[in-house]
């Protein structure tokens, strides 16, 4: 049996709510946007609405389980030849060139205090993204001198202040080059090495 795809109009629908959020999250801030305002956006109905997500945190949601299917599939080329000795995350390139796509999205949230929701959920789709990598890194004998959960943790609030800093200067420097400043702080702070 295959996997049938959504229909359409569905899709079409959904689409229209999601873009409608973030337009609105660049112009208001997430906090102050209603569900009328979304509706009124995407130009469709209450019910239709409401038969598609809960509430406008479900929407967000939907966006961000988006992003991390993206990033998944994507992580992948970045990700270093077994056989090479050569040890870093996959997630955080295209994380990057994501939000250097996107910069007024995520300037309207990042360190901002309307924010905060969402800022949560992106910092609990990393803690997933990197905890999955986490997993295949620590298997490298010598990355292992650190608990997985203070690992991840650290790993996660080191590129979310980068990630901060790199938006709060409105990003002076190529993703490429926070890319390595984030391998070359974290890399040598989970292995443990003098």
């Amino acid at each position: 049996m295959t996997d049938k795809k959504p229909d359409r109009r569905i899709q079409r629908t959904r689409l229209l709510l999601q873009e409608a959020l973030l337009d609105l999250i660049i112009e208001k801030g997430y906090e102050d946007i209603t569900i009328q305002d979304i509706i009124d956006r995407a130009n469709i109905g209450r019910s239709t609405f409401y038969s598609h997500y809960a509430d406008k945190e479900m929407l967000l949601l939907s966006n961000i389980d988006q992003l991390r299917d993206l990033l998944k599939n994507q992580s992948r080329g970045y990700l270093p030849p077994p056989q090479s000795n050569e040890v870093r995350f996959g997630f955080s390139m295209p994380m990057l060139q994501h939000i250097q796509s996107h910069r007024h999205i995520y300037s309207a949230v990042a360190g901002k205090q309307s924010g905060m929701v969402v800022q949560y959920h992106m910092k609990q789709m990393l803690f997933d993204l990197i905890g999955e990598e986490i997993g295949r890194l620590l298997l490298d004998n010598r990355l292992s001198v650190i608990t997985r959960e203070l690992t991840l943790e650290f790993v996660v609030n080191t590129f979310w202040s980068l990630l901060t800093w790199w938006m709060d200067n409105k990003m002076p420097c190529s993703a490429e080059k926070i890319d390595d400043i984030f391998h070359k702080l974290t890399i040598h702070g989970i292995s443990g090495l003098d």
